[in-house]
């Protein structure tokens, strides 16, 4: 939603839900919101929608940082507003995947097994969570960037808003 608001990208419906734990790549190892990532990890996906590559702004205002050649973009940067956007769930504790396909499962809604999630494609198993370090690293280092960029002088703090008045 705010990749359109800020930018008009749209976004498009998928065929089928792009569901479980697929493999992207760091296209930007530079960026310190990626310091310490791998080349090539894993992370969780449920979406029902995706962005294109090619539907970007021409002006470069939005740089790729990860990337999946199976389910597309995941973490856009804008340095400008010094925004990210991420599209799919680096976030989801070890079962979420597991509680979604269940749900579907009990209400009847058509839905694969979740690619690459449980061991051996078999729900009876214990899924194993493979993206929890690396959404440490980013979400360590996204705070970490805000607090390298933030005014951090008391003297500042409620100037603006006192001269606005």
């Amino acid at each position: 939603a705010a990749a359109w608001h800020f930018h008009k990208v749209p976004k498009h419906t998928l065929p089928h839900k792009a569901f479980g734990v697929y493999r992207h790549r760091n296209l930007s190892p530079a960026s310190p919101y990626l310091a310490g990532f791998s080349d090539d990890f894993q992370i969780s996906v449920s979406r029902w929608t995706e962005v294109r590559r090619n539907e970007l702004p021409a002006d470069g205002s939005l740089e790729v940082l990860m990337e999946s050649a199976e389910t597309g973009l995941c973490l856009l940067h804008e340095a400008f507003a010094n925004r990210l956007y991420i599209f799919n769930h680096i976030e989801y504790d070890s079962t979420t995947l597991a509680e979604e396909y269940e749900r579907d499962v009990a209400s009847g809604t058509p839905i694969d097994v979740p690619h690459n999630y449980y061991p051996g494609d078999d729900p009876a198993c214990t899924p194993l969570n493979r993206w929890r370090s690396h959404a440490f690293l980013l979400f360590g280092n996204w705070i970490n960037q805000v607090y390298q960029t933030t005014s951090f002088d008391l003297a500042e703090i409620g100037h603006d808003r006192e001269a606005a008045q």
